[in-house]
Order: structure tokens, then sequence, then C-alpha cells
């Protein structure tokens, strides 16, 4: 595994919304020995704003170019940038019409289809693997989690790695670090509201109420994510959805690698863990 080495695609919101997720990946990934090469001059993934099929096949097919390359497949953290990364690279393998096509808009977006993309839970747990993680544990802990996986994990379904309706990885790893997976079912693979912030924040703050509301009254100290759309909504916007709805909920969110660098022995400031919204201190608190 030492070996193991990843095209890294932080995303755009690594440097800014979701800093903390770049640090924690970075730190988890440097001290289980696998290296990551971020892509030179990667560009925007389309995020959820772009919906023309063919501008977010062509703004990913640079990505894929890039990493091709190099030699090396792509890793990202972010959810939304797999799905935009995975759909172009799916449909540009299974068209030699549509590479031609985009290939013909500029020298850059030759792609050959010689790249494989994936998303941070899917090399944690199906790459490096549960075993290997588990013997490199060095604290647990001793917290009540609810996974919360967001809608863009299962997609492409095609090619989703785990479960679309029903993810279980995120649950695998909590295990692993000594924690509690919290029932969850219902909203953990439903739609936290980000993509309709800017045009219908009130749907938008219900949906993501429903999903805060939800993991605390399961008895969850924290809620665990891997996508920053998620992390901006239920971890940023928590204050706003409280003023909003007259509630309380002061709930930790947190990312999965944060979660998974406080087991392997990282210190909270390398993960970022003074960087998320909500105060992390109560979950510090049980890492024993």
């Amino acid at each position: 595994m030492s070996n193991r080495k990843y095209g890294y695609y932080p995303g755009c919101p690594s440097e800014s919304t979701a800093i903390e997720q770049d640090m924690s990946v970075k730190a988890v990934f440097e001290k289980l020995g696998v290296e990551l090469e971020e892509l030179e001059d990667w560009n925007c993934c389309g995020a959820a704003e772009v919906e023309d099929p063919e501008l977010v096949y062509a703004l990913n097919a640079r990505n894929l170019a890039i990493a091709e390359k190099k030699g090396v497949n792509i890793m990202t953290p972010c959810s939304i940038c797999y799905y935009n990364l995975e759909r172009s690279n799916k449909a540009l393998k299974g068209s030699e019409e549509l590479r031609a096509k985009i290939r013909g808009i500029d020298d850059s977006l030759a792609y050959n289809g010689g790249v494989e993309v994936k998303h941070v839970l899917d090399v944690l747990v199906n790459d490096i693997g549960i075993e290997e993680l588990s013997g490199k544990i060095e604290k647990k802990v001793n917290v009540k989690v609810a996974p919360y996986y967001g809608c863009y994990i299962g997609r492409p379904p095609l090619t989703a790695f785990d479960d679309p309706d029903a993810p279980v990885l995120m649950d695998q790893l909590i295990e692993a670090i000594g924690g509690e997976a919290v029932p969850f079912d219902y909203r953990k693979a439903k739609c936290c509201g980000g993509p309709l912030m800017m045009t219908m924040q009130d749907i938008a703050f219900k949906m993501a109420r429903d999903v805060l509301e939800g993991a605390k009254n399961a008895g969850a100290d924290c809620i665990a994510l891997a996508c920053p759309l998620c992390g901006m909504m239920l971890d940023a916007k928590q204050e706003d959805i409280e003023e909003a709805f007259g509630i309380k909920i002061g709930l930790p969110v947190l990312y999965i690698t944060q979660l998974l660098g406080l087991a392997l022995g990282i210190d909270a400031s390398k993960l970022g863990l003074n960087k998320n919204v909500v105060d992390t201190k109560p979950i510090l608190g049980k890492v024993v």
C-alpha cells in the first residue's frame, strides 16, 4: 500500500468552505503512507450549477486528460466532483464520437479513456480496506455518529461504489474507529438541500433541518459526512437554520476523514477541527 499513488483532485471548496476536509484528507493519507499528487492546473468540474452535459464533459475531459498524461487515477474528496468526473469518464469512455467532438474544442481536452475516478470513501474502504485501517488505529473515537452520505455519492448509479439507496461504507469506518453508527437509514442518502440554497433557501433550510433533527433524535453526538456542499448546509448554515425555525440543534458536523484522523492519532489542528463552524470540542473529549 505504501507505493500506491493517486492523482488528487481537491475540488474548488478545498481552499475555502471545505478547507478542513482537504486538510484532513491530506493528513490521513500521509499517515497511511499513500501518496497524493495534486493534478497540476486542474479546473472546476462544473459543480451543481452547470446543467449542459456536454459542457460538463468538456470541463472534466481536461482534468481526466491531465491525470492520463501523468499516468495516475483520480481521487477526489468531493461527492459532486466525483459525480461530474465519473459521469464524464463513463460517457467519454463509451463513445469515440463524443471524445472526438470534445477533442475538437481544444487539444487539451484529448482524452483516451485510461483513467479511473474514485471517491475518497471508496479508496479508504475498498482500496486500502477496513482490515489495514484497523491495524493502524491508535485511539478510540468513542462517539455516536450519524453517517450522512448525501445524494451525490450514489451517482451515477451504474458506477456507484456503494449501495446508492442504503450505503454502508461510512458506517463500517465509524465502527472501525471505535464509534457507533446510529440508526439513520431514512435520511442518510437524502439531499441536504444544498443545490437549492441559492434559489429556494426556505426549502433548502427545511431539508437540512430534517437531516440535522433526524440525526439528533437518533441520539448522535455528531454527523459524519464526505461532501463539501453537505458540510456547508449542515455545519456552516446550522446557526442560520436554528434562527429560521426558532430551534436549537447544536450538533457538530465532521468530515469522516477528520474522525478517521483522530483515530489514527493525528493532531486535531492538522485535521482542521478548529475550522468547523459548530464547536467540535465535545467530540475531541470522547477520543481516548
